[in-house]
């Protein structure tokens, strides 16, 4: 079978872009070819692939027919189109299909697939695009909900989460650690959906009580004025010599991080037209045998078995501080959090996610 894939990107270091590289590794292993329609030009990928301007900005809608012929150009000779989100990826890829009825399976996983995140024109041709597609795959039940809250029911879509490489992501404290101090970490991009501002006030309600302990950050710093906020609040707590943040890491030491780190916390938060669908990097962290915690009404709930691998709280900075207290002081819970997330995020690897996938294809 040929498998063209629509994703804004294939970036190894952003979600969208390791999904759409680790997915079609386990396609190519189960023999089939795979291909990509993508808005930014890949580096190092072999496979065949069509850069097309995706956002719908004023100076893309001028060149949207050009766009839509080569996209319709390219898919003709694939058996079936797998989609990242809908606006705009599903909406261009179907306007692209008309007339020619390829099969198109839409796989929503967050934001870009909410009616909010547009405007009502934009939002009818998202119903349309989903109605289209042969098949509608969802990252996780929290994400379906959200959608689903817009008057619109995803019936007979099938729940596909993210996977992890749990033969990357390992547990391994042998080796000289990565910093010279205990710390607690999170690796998300600077946005307001990542909840920083959460997390940042819940460490300064521990930070006495562990005084050789950091809080490591490692995201985007160039997104302003998100990140200049967070930084405003860390030196307004007093935080400046125990927070430490960190733009970007490469994959090796981004394991080290893991692998050393006390727990990993990330307390995303919903809003109106931004969600955090799943959260791949507590399944990572997991895998390494770290507890992690996440927020109660995010796609972490579909990550963190709650009291087993980690702990979900409410977007409260006393309760994810108790939470962090709780780990960094229960070492037998710590224990049991860590080695039940090993065997949890085992049930995650990429082949069995590709095997889910290809049975709805």
């Amino acid at each position: 079978m040929k498998i063209c894939i629509v994703v804004d990107n294939l970036n190894p270091n952003v979600g969208w872009g390791r999904l759409a590289l680790k997915i079609s590794d386990e396609f190519k292993k189960n023999g089939h070819k795979v291909g990509f329609v993508v808005e930014k030009r890949p580096q190092g990928i072999s496979d065949q692939n069509l850069v097309v301007p995706l956002r719908l900005s004023l100076e893309n809608i001028l060149r949207l027919p050009k766009t839509l012929l080569a996209i319709r150009g390219f898919i003709n000779t694939y058996d079936v189109v797998l989609c990242y989100d809908v606006n705009p990826n599903g909406i261009i890829l179907n306007l692209a299909n008309l007339g020619q009825k390829k099969k198109i399976v839409i796989h929503a996983l967050g934001t870009y697939s909410l009616f909010g995140h547009g405007t009502s024109v934009r939002n009818f041709f998202m119903r349309w695009s989903y109605r289209r597609a042969k098949k509608i795959l969802v990252i996780s039940e929290f994400t379906k909900r959200e959608i689903e809250k817009s008057d619109f029911k995803l019936d007979g879509a099938v729940i596909i989460p993210v996977g992890v490489d749990i033969d990357y992501f390992y547990p391994d404290s042998s080796g000289e650690k990565i910093l010279p101090y205990p710390f607690i970490l999170t690796v998300a991009a600077f946005k307001n959906r990542k909840g920083h501002h959460f997390t940042i006030p819940a460490f300064s309600l521990i930070a006495k009580e562990f005084p050789d302990l950091k809080y490591v950050v490692i995201g985007d710093k160039s997104l302003w004025p998100y990140y200049k906020k967070i930084e405003d609040m860390v030196e307004d707590m007093n935080l400046k010599d125990r927070v430490v943040f960190m733009n970007k890491v490469g994959d090796e030491d981004l394991l080290r991080y893991y692998r050393d780190a006390k727990l990993y916390v990330q307390t995303s938060a919903t809003e109106t037209d931004s969600i955090e669908g799943f959260g791949m990097v507590y399944l990572e962290a997991s895998a390494c045998g770290i507890p992690t915690i996440g927020a109660y009404n995010t796609g972490a709930e579909a990550a963190i078995k709650n009291n087993e691998t980690g702990i979900l709280v409410k977007h409260d900075p006393k309760d994810i501080a108790d939470a962090m207290r709780k780990i960094l002081t229960d070492e037998n819970f710590a224990s049991k959090l860590g080695s039940n997330g090993i065997k949890w995020a085992e049930k995650f690897n990429w082949s069995s996610v590709a095997s889910t996938y290809l049975e709805n294809m």
